[in-house]
């Protein structure tokens, strides 16, 4: 019974995000469904381009509103697949009316957690477009660009899935990240020494810890001097089965889709495999608009193994590879893992529901283990939506410490202390009043993933 009111209060809390886009703001004719649209397109040259190199662009109003805000712009860049093939991808960036100097760059992952290609951040941020997916970027999203905005930082978030919406493929992700900040920093040509610091939360984090993972070897050219990110998901396998069954199955399911756009040889040994009700549910996650709040509502309790007309899906060896390398748990990993020296801030409530915590312990663990600069909170009393938001004033100063080159000496995967509190005063003057006054406002507001956010 507990089960079934769970479910029921899923569907009560997410539907109305699903139509929550004032009927006004539908429809802008500049910006149509990025399926269509042939700013989303690869030229045929696409091959020619260098990564992060910008193929084209266009001027875009976005739903973030600062006095600080000089323009924005759509960029559709050069990237590679998981395959290492030429691809493109579109981010989205903020220019600050008064960069700070030096100039800096945050580069800001928003958690997608869906396959359906409209569903792309750089669609959402768009000012009366169609998407719906708008909720992740109006949350605590605002939040982090406006305080950036605020310090004269220039931003970028990139639509890190790609053109195939690749959930959870960390190395199209990270790659996309890298390339997304090249596109920026080419775009509004700044020095190639530019600092950049990378954040994001959940589907965010996964995309900016690949991100951290792979600057060594796809972008050795930048910057990267800190990078924080929340509620990290480390491994396909033990999250799809966390997920698995559970209230929250859909983004299990969302997760053995998206890897599959990303490998043709997990499309071939799993979706190939599929049973008619696999079929059907793959027919619903490839749905135009089918985006996070459908992943969640509509897939509760879902067992997506018994969907698929195999016994031991993961003894596969093409599934097992696939699951092997998009890992980054040392014991698991068929290839060594690479130790970012940079500092790094990662949080996570110990009882999160819908990304284990123990996969990032131990993932910390690895990492110090090898020489990692890493401050590790441990949130006790949160959950998954909680702590994404009473995370953000640690997170913003851990930010602006790193550019700064001051962030806090410890001991690797331990904490500090005085980690700020998004309830204290010092909060204020971490984030500026307005902005504290208004995360604290989203106490008791319902969140995508079906919970009230409670801190």
């Amino acid at each position: 019974m507990k089960l079934l009111a769970l479910a029921l209060s899923l569907t009560s809390l997410l539907l109305p995000h699903v139509s929550s886009i004032p009927m006004q703001e539908r429809g802008n004719p500049d910006f149509p469904n990025p399926t269509v649209d042939p700013f989303y397109a690869n030229p045929s040259t696409i091959s020619n381009y260098q990564n992060g190199q910008v193929i084209r662009e266009r001027s875009v109003k976005t739903n973030i509103f600062n006095l600080n805000l000089g323009s924005s712009y759509q960029l559709f860049y050069k990237t590679q697949n998981t395959q290492l093939e030429a691809d493109g991808t579109v981010a989205t960036v903020w220019i600050p009316k008064k960069p700070s100097s030096p100039p800096k760059i945050l580069s800001y992952q928003v958690y997608e957690d869906s396959v359906a290609v409209d569903c792309a951040p750089s669609w959402a941020y768009v000012s009366g477009s169609d998407s719906n997916n708008k909720v992740p970027v109006s949350l605590d999203t605002p939040i982090y660009i406006n305080w950036a905005l605020n310090q004269g930082y220039y931003v970028v978030s990139a639509d890190h899935e790609g053109r195939k919406g690749a959930f959870i493929a960390g190395h199209q992700e990270g790659m996309a990240v890298l390339d997304g900040i090249k596109a920026l920093r080419n775009h509004q040509k700044l020095p190639s020494n530019t600092p950049v610091v990378m954040f994001g939360y959940s589907g965010g984090a996964h995309a900016t810890v690949w991100a951290e993972t792979l600057a060594g070897q796809h972008a050795p050219d930048l910057n990267v001097v800190g990078t924080t990110h929340g509620g990290t998901p480390i491994d396909p396998q033990n999250l799809f089965n966390f997920l698995n069954k559970g209230p929250f199955a859909g983004f299990a399911g969302a997760g053995i889709f998206g890897l599959s756009n990303a490998y043709p040889e997990l499309y071939q040994a799993f979706v190939g495999k599929l049973n008619s009700k696999g079929q059907a549910s793959l027919k619903k996650y490839n749905t135009s608009g089918f985006c996070i709040a459908d992943v969640v509502i509509q897939f509760p309790f879902t067992d997506f193994l018994k969907q698929v007309d195999l016994v031991d899906p993961f003894s596969i060896p093409a599934i097992q590879n696939v699951l092997r390398k998009e890992t980054l748990l040392k014991r698991v990993s068929s290839q060594p893992i690479p130790v970012p020296k940079f500092p790094r801030y990662l949080y996570h409530a110990a009882p999160d529901e819908i990304v284990p915590y123990a996969d990032e312990r131990e993932y910390v663990q690895d990492q110090c283990s090898q020489g990692a600069n890493i401050l590790f909170n441990t949130m006790v009393i949160a959950e998954h939506v909680s702590a994404e938001i009473f995370g953000i004033p640690g997170a913003l100063l851990f930010i602006k410490q790193a550019f700064e080159g001051n962030t806090p000496k410890v001991v690797c995967g331990t904490s500090i202390p005085d980690i700020p509190s998004l309830l204290s005063s010092r909060a204020d003057e971490i984030m500026g009043k307005d902005l504290a006054d208004q995360a604290r406002a989203l106490q008791g507001k319902k969140s995508i993933f079906g919970t009230t956010i409670s801190f």
